[in-house]
């Protein structure tokens, strides 16, 4: 589809090394880092170095930061400014409540003075790109938005994306190209749409609608990363059940050598289920999946995964 670019968003629990491997692989475009919480940086949470890593195959990638304490942010500035990032993306769009309740993600866009102080901070603080990810503040009128997106292009951010939902909305309901689309048009920094896209027929509605040439994947990319390579030749690509095997063989091995054998079963188990989901594996194959702890299970369940016909009709 022309000279789209297409980026992958950032997805707590998901987007992490192996994930973003996988989708490299076909046809990604940029990345980024699931959501680093300002707090858990500065306090050096454990989870830390699994969400920041880099792999040789990331060729730009973005760290996603949130939070809302500028005490916190002026201190984890610094700290992303030494690190092996391409830029820096900021949150105002994450809609999870225990997001919300601290204040960050998409609660800064009901404080729009201070998350432009925030976002103040942040460019004065940080020698990469700084780019913002937010939400739309009405689903009729462009106005809201488009107001808010050229003070944060005056405090110097080089690039917005916006998922053009409200945060009320979660993931459900209309994307609202319009409003994209006013912002778009509004602004001379470049901006990326966000919201909807689950194949070749969504990705070119939400291109069309906006005229976006950046156009980021979420959800779409769970489970499926031929997505990509869908989008760039414009025809829904469907694995074969062995492509399909290798490639979560692949991704669940990159998963243990990245967090060990425990937790990187226990993580892997939603993105064994994803990569089964709408692809007519057995119901009781699926259920089975709960159980995996050891990798010797996992490969017990590959053989059985190996062995069976999904159903497609």
């Amino acid at each position: 589809m022309g000279s789209i670019e297409y980026i992958m968003a950032p997805l707590a629990g998901y987007t992490d090394v192996p994930f973003r491997r996988m989708c490299w692989r076909h046809g990604l475009d940029r990345g980024h880092t699931a959501l680093i919480d300002a707090g858990a940086l500065v306090y050096g949470n454990k989870e830390n170095p699994t969400i920041l890593a880099r792999c040789p195959e990331d060729r730009w990638l973005a760290a996603q930061l949130m939070g809302s304490r500028l005490d916190l942010l002026e201190k984890a500035a610094p700290m992303l400014n030494a690190m092996d990032y391409d830029a820096i993306d900021f949150n105002m769009g994450c809609p999870v409540k225990k997001v919300v309740q601290r204040h960050a993600g998409a609660a800064l866009l009901k404080m729009p003075e201070h998350a432009l102080e925030c976002v103040k901070l942040l460019r004065d603080l940080i020698a990469k790109p700084l780019t913002v990810k937010l939400r739309i503040l009405d689903e009729a009128n462009p106005e809201p938005t488009l107001a808010l997106c050229q003070k944060l292009e005056e405090v110097g951010v080089e690039g917005i994306t916006i998922h053009g939902r409200l945060a009320s909305r979660i993931y459900s309901g209309p994307v609202a190209f319009l409003v994209i689309r006013a912002v778009r048009e509004g602004l001379r920094i470049p901006v990326t749409a966000n919201g909807g896209i689950v194949d070749v027929a969504t990705c070119r509605a939400l291109h069309e609608g906006t005229g976006c040439d950046r156009l980021m994947v979420a959800r779409g990319a769970i489970g499926n990363p031929w997505i990509f390579k869908s989008l760039k030749e414009g025809v829904d690509y469907r694995p074969s059940h062995q492509e399909l095997c290798e490639t979560l063989r692949e991704h669940l091995s990159g998963m243990v050598s990245e967090y060990g054998e425990a937790a990187g079963l226990v993580n892997g188990r939603k993105i064994i289920l994803a990569y089964m989901g709408g692809r007519g594996y057995r119901r009781s194959l699926k259920a089975g999946v709960c159980q995996i702890s050891t990798w010797s299970e996992f490969l017990n369940f590959m053989e059985l995964l190996e062995q069976d016909q999904p159903n497609l009709s």
